[in-house]
């Protein structure tokens, strides 16, 4: 199957990328380098993601982290609704009523 040019043009493109990438991050200057933009990178995410944050909570809007606590919030829900269940089964067992101390201790 031929590439046609578009796909000679291509190859040749990430060859050449390939090579300078590979000759900056051979250079310790050039690591350096990366790792600032790396790292400025990861900050302009998070300053980013503030913003949006406080956008959504201006609009009246859940945020991810208002999701994440919701999570957690409902596994602890989950968590104690199981545990009470379990507890309810153990006093079915003709053992007389359920005493209130406690926290369903395994």
């Amino acid at each position: 199957m031929k590439k046609g040019i578009t796909g000679m043009f291509l190859e040749q493109g990430v060859r050449a990328v390939s090579r300078v990438a590979g000759a900056v991050l051979s250079d310790p200057r050039g690591q350096e380098a990366m790792a600032r933009a790396v790292g400025l990178a990861q900050r302009g995410l998070r300053t980013f993601e503030a913003v949006q944050e406080r956008a959504l909570h201006a609009a009246g809007l859940a945020a991810r982290p208002d999701y994440q606590e919701l999570r957690k919030q409902v596994a602890r829900l989950k968590r104690k609704a199981r545990e009470l269940g379990e507890r309810l089964e153990a006093g079915k067992g003709g053992d007389g009523p359920i005493s209130g101390g406690g926290h369903g201790s395994r």
